[in-house]
């Protein structure tokens, strides 16, 4: 059973300044609530229970929202805030939080690495803090699912067009697996193809990962990038090249919140789903003359 997960919370957000000046882009909020708080609620929805949240230095405001808040708590009671007090409990649903701090930007790779004590010797969801994705069943069930079917690893994603295919990693898709036609072999994977011809295939990974501790032997064999960087997809491609992995072309609709374009398409469509704001946001979208 899959009960740990992991949330890498690395990078500037540069291209959300001047908000993220002050306030992690993983903070910044879709309609009444953060970004990561989505992703921590998918994760526990799917039944993880212990959460390692990767930050860089600057992102303390994280330990801070998912730490307990007592005194704030005692005074909503006081005030007989029901609301209010709902609302805080809600962050953390009895999950346990801990924070590990990547001090140096190295990539996603080395930033997985500062949870290898934390995910021990059990397998565990891997999270990107920019991947947000709405969907009826929880994406990190749906991987987990095939997880427990028998796959070594899932490497969660979906069909993207050809024109956007060289902004993700590209899986090489082999035959079905499990008679599910969401999950196929892996047999290897390209990190961001140059053209649609360099591309195994239109199957993009999206952020979302089940592995076990294999990953950190394949992250010991792989080297840097030219940036300096140490890629998860380079390690993943060592996961395939051993066999039964899992690409998982997963159900629900997901929103890049690494974008400005992604962060307002997730605010119009949550908003319209809000019970609060749906009514007014569908008329305003109606009264609007493009």
């Amino acid at each position: 059973m899959v009960r740990k997960g992991v949330i890498l919370c690395g990078g500037q957000g540069t291209r959300f300044l001047p908000a993220t000046k002050a306030l992690p882009k993983e903070m910044l909020p879709v309609v009444d609530t953060p970004v990561l708080q989505y992703i921590v609620d998918e994760m526990i929805d799917s039944g993880v229970t212990d959460i390692c949240i990767v930050i860089s230095p600057g992102k303390e405001e994280i330990v801070r929202y998912f730490s307990p808040k007592g005194k704030l708590e005692k005074t909503l009671h006081k005030k007989g805030d029901e609301r209010g007090l709902a609302a805080l409990r809600r962050i953390n649903r009895g999950a346990r939080f801990i924070f590990a701090v990547q001090k140096t930007p190295r990539g996603m790779a080395d930033a997985l690495l500062k949870a290898r004590e934390f995910v021990g010797g059990d397998p565990f969801v891997l999270s990107t803090g920019d991947d947000l994705v709405r969907a009826d069943r929880p994406v990190s069930a749906q991987l987990i699912s095939a997880f427990d079917k028998g796959c070594d690893a899932v490497i969660g994603g979906q069909m993207v067009s050809a024109d956007k295919i060289h902004l993700y990693g590209s899986a090489k898709l082999g035959g079905n697996l499990f008679g599910d036609p969401r999950a196929y072999a892996c047999e290897g994977i390209v990190e961001k193809p140059k053209t649609p011809e360099e591309a195994p295939s239109l199957f993009a990974a999206l952020g979302r990962y089940v592995l076990t501790p294999r990953i950190f032997e394949k992250i010991s064999k792989i080297t840097p990038d030219k940036k300096g960087e140490l890629q998860v997809t380079d390690a993943l491609k060592l996961l395939c090249a051993d066999g039964n992995v899992c690409a998982y072309d997963f159900e629900g609709y997901r929103y890049d919140m690494g974008s400005k374009a992604g962060a307002v398409q997730a605010t119009i469509s949550y908003a319209l789903r809000h019970p609060e704001t749906s009514e007014e946001t569908a008329a305003f979208i109606r009264s609007l003359k493009l």
